[in-house]
């Protein structure tokens, strides 16, 4: 697919939310995050992979594995923030501490949602420990929430696919095309206003099921729709650019110019 974004505009865009600690802010004046950073990260190495030029090389930048280092010695924080955290050391080329990860995941709080805890659980074990995606929760919720997102549905099919459990592939397939509204996005679920986060999911899920969109075209006219002239992406084409945002949008370009796969 024939693409007609400014990946440099982009990656100006990311670089001016980096901070002399080595790490990445939301905005040029906010603090660097965990978060952020993760996404900034993920954006280079996407926009390389696109065939961008990211302004350097984040795997040989000492600040940024200096950042890292120093947020990985600090207690962690929520399971989503550990496993972006962790995803960050493993890019840098930095050992895991499996014995600490294992004692995160067996004194996890209840509170935590159940189907992120799974799912992050499952991408540590496998990408970062090279372990069966079940070893660091032996009895992991697999279940979709009462009213699931696109975003809550593409980690079902990831988590279920990982571990060999059944997916009612046809069910899925149909109620995620059905989300996608006139404008090309996708909303939170069937009937709801577009947001390049519900595109990310919905591409996501689509993937593992080995479909796509019942109109790529109009999904790719919508990201493009929401890229500012900032450089960066907006939740919707009516909203203002936010690191976040341009992750996701990022994130639907890789997966637009990667081939469907069964789950």
């Amino acid at each position: 697919m024939e693409h007609a974004f400014d990946f440099d505009r982009i990656a100006a865009f990311v670089e001016k939310r980096r901070k002399t600690s080595g790490g990445y802010g939301a905005t040029p004046r906010l603090p660097a995050t965990i978060q952020d950073t993760f996404q900034a990260v993920a954006i280079l190495d996407d926009l390389a992979g696109l065939g961008g030029t990211p302004p350097h090389r984040t795997d040989l930048d000492r600040n940024l594995a200096d950042f890292v280092v120093h947020k990985l010695a600090l207690p962690w924080l929520g399971i989503l923030t550990t496993f972006q955290l962790l995803s960050l050391g493993h890019r840098l080329g930095l050992a895991a501490d499996g014995e600490r990860i294992h004692r995160r995941f067996a004194s996890a709080p209840t509170a935590e949602e159940p189907l992120t805890t799974a799912w992050c659980a499952v991408r540590i074990a496998r990408e970062i420990l090279d372990l069966p995606p079940h070893r660091l929760l032996p009895e992991p919720s697999v279940e979709l929430p009462e009213y699931p997102t696109l975003t809550d549905a593409a980690r079902y099919v990831f988590v279920r696919a990982a571990l060999d459990l059944p997916l009612a592939v046809p069910v899925l397939t149909d109620w995620i095309r059905r989300s996608q509204n006139g404008d090309g996005g996708f909303g939170f679920y069937p009937g709801t206003t577009s947001f390049i986060e519900n595109c990310h999911g919905a591409l996501a899920a689509l993937a593992l099921l080995g479909a796509e969109p019942t109109d790529p075209g109009g999904l790719f006219r919508f990201l493009l729709s929401c890229q500012t002239g900032a450089g960066g992406f907006s939740r919707n084409p009516a909203a203002a650019p936010f690191l976040d945002a341009t992750w996701h949008a990022v994130r639907c370009l890789a997966l637009l110019h990667s081939p469907p796969r069964r789950a």
